[in-house]
């Protein structure tokens, strides 16, 4: 392994259930009518990328959620365990238990991979 490169921590499924997901970014909020809403974030980048490449120092990323995914953004709240929110999503839109873990898990591991939500873990015991 590299020396600057951090190995990922390994976490227990139990962990990652019991993870509480909340929001790195204070997006602009723009409602749609379907029930969703337009997520205007904005970026920085890093400063060598800014030095090296040239790029504008500050720009701006819209993301569009549906119904769905809005009740998943604002559950990121970092009190709400992902259990706890599989099963509000379950009861709310009216899924099993197991359709609402895939589709919840899923849409949580993208917010982490675009940087939008972060996960507090406890220490294992």
């Amino acid at each position: 392994m590299w020396p600057w490169r951090r190995a990922k921590p390994q976490i227990s499924p139990q962990q990652a259930l019991s993870a509480r997901p909340l929001r790195l970014v204070e997006p602009e909020i723009q409602p749609v009518p379907d029930g969703g809403a337009r997520l205007k974030v904005r970026l920085r980048a890093p400063a060598l990328v800014r030095w090296f490449a040239g790029a504008p120092g500050e720009t701006t990323r819209t993301y569009e959620l549906d119904a769905l995914g809005m009740f998943v953004w604002e559950s990121c709240d970092g009190r709400t365990s992902v259990r706890q929110l599989i099963r509000r999503f379950a009861g709310r839109y009216d899924v099993n238990v197991r359709e609402a873990e895939v589709a919840v898990v899923k849409f949580l591991q993208l917010l982490m991979k675009k940087g939008l939500i972060g996960m507090s873990v406890s220490p294992r015991r």
